[in-house]
């Protein structure tokens, strides 16, 4: 593997500047345009590798384009999931905007993130697709306000339910739903930011859930939020 090119840092020392993690993406969009831009640009970009959409044995992460969410999307998220027998193959969208009952649909059928088009360039959705690699649940604030929002009230008009949920975990999810990251949730409780991550990953993992999303998702309609 190539060393990447340094800069000059104080005093004229060199600096190394991180390779970025390779990612193998499949991308499709809601148009041929802009389908074809998507692939052309994102093949050029360092370490990305761009599949044919269905080749997901080959693929880490599906990227799925569009102006307006339809049936149709939908129908192309789902298809990831049963296409690729079910493996659990994250999805990107990328979107101009989603509705709160879409958004929750989306996030039912496999979607780890969703960026909107008039806020985000490649370099981000690139950066939101590594992300979304490492577990993490890129969505800009005003989603995540209009998801909890949504559960919530899908919540209140069904049954409650018990939660299975301890104070700790309650605790940290709640304040995933109020925006903060596992580094401002860690401050706020004067804990290490590894703890919060831990404790993120055994709900995680216990309830099979893909993301700290649906972790929020999951307590609130548990009527633990």
């Amino acid at each position: 593997m190539t060393t990447a090119p340094g800069v000059a840092g104080a005093r004229g020392h060199r600096q190394d500047i991180p390779e970025p993690v390779p990612v193998s993406l499949a991308v499709t969009a809601s148009d041929v345009l802009t389908e074809e831009g998507a692939q052309a640009y994102l093949r050029n970009a360092p370490a990305v590798t761009v599949v044919p959409w269905g080749q997901w044995e080959t693929a880490q992460i599906a990227l799925v384009l569009a102006h307006e969410v339809t049936a149709r999307t939908l129908e192309r998220v789902q298809d990831v999931s049963r296409e690729s027998g079910g493996a659990g193959l994250p999805v990107l969208l990328v979107v101009d905007d989603i509705d709160e009952r879409h958004l929750v649909r989306a996030l039912e059928h496999g979607v780890v993130g969703v960026l909107l088009r008039h806020e985000v360039g490649y370099e981000d959705v690139l950066r939101a697709a590594r992300g979304a690699l490492r577990g993490e649940s890129p969505m800009p604030f005003s989603l995540v306000r209009a998801l909890v929002e949504r559960l919530r009230s899908l919540q209140s008009s069904a049954h409650p339910r018990t939660s299975r949920l301890s104070a700790r975990e309650v605790t940290v999810l709640r304040l995933l739903a109020e925006g903060l990251s596992t580094a401002e949730v860690a401050a706020r409780l004067n804990y290490s930011e590894r703890t919060i991550k831990n404790v993120l990953h055994h709900v995680i993992t216990r309830f099979k859930l893909r993301n700290r999303t649906q972790a929020v998702a999951y307590a609130i309609r548990s009527g633990a939020l």
